[in-house]
Formats: structure tokens, sequence, C-alpha cells
């Protein structure tokens, strides 16, 4: 069995794995689903994008995302076109700093541990 903080390191490495896994399966699956609009052909990962940008940044602001130390932690605007241009890297780096937050293990701005409620 893992020590305290040898766990924690274990689990967030495990929701790290998990993130980028679901990025690649999801842009894999929608990249090869097509579908033509006025005589264009609009692949599904077009569309996830769009829809994933809007959700990150309307839970942005519900979870305080820019009170967090991250490297991501911008403002809904921003964050809605960083996912449009850069969804491959921001998508589950966003879902690994959400789930620290709502874990209660992601750092203030002002250095202070969060304490889930």
């Amino acid at each position: 069995m893992l020590a305290g903080s040898e766990h924690h390191t274990h689990f967030t490495i495990m929701k790290t794995r998990d993130a980028i896994l679901l990025t690649i399966a999801l842009f894999l699956l929608t990249s090869m689903v097509g579908f033509r609009i006025a005589g264009r052909t609009l692949y599904l990962s077009s569309v996830v994008i769009v829809i994933t940008a809007i959700w990150a940044a309307v839970d942005s602001s519900k979870i305080q995302l820019k009170r967090y130390r991250s490297g991501i932690s911008y403002g809904p605007v921003v964050l809605f076109l960083v996912f449009l241009l850069l969804w491959v890297i921001a998508f589950p780096w966003y879902l690994i700093v959400g789930h620290k937050i709502m874990t209660g293990k992601a750092v203030l701005n002002d250095g202070v541990t969060d304490v889930a409620a």
C-alpha cells in the first residue's frame, strides 16, 4: 500500500493518464465521422471541439479557475479561444486541473491549498 504523498502522486498520475487517453480516443473517434453541410465535409471532431470549448468556458466560471495556480487559469473567453486553437493540449489539461480543484488538491494563487467543502 502506498503512503500518503506517494498515493496522492499515484492517483494524480492515473487521472492525468486517463485525461490524455480520453482526449486521444475522443479525437480519433470523432475525426473518422463526418457529415456534409453545404457541399463541405464537417467532421464531428470540429463539433466536439466547439462544444467542449463552450463547456470549459462556462465551467471555468463556476469553479473559479482563475483563483488557482495553473498555466491554464484564464478567464472564460481566453479559455474558449485556447480550446479552439490548442484543443488536443487544452482539453486534457483542463480535465486534470478541474479534477485537482474538485478534489481539493489545487493550489490557490496565494499559495494556499484549497480544501474541498
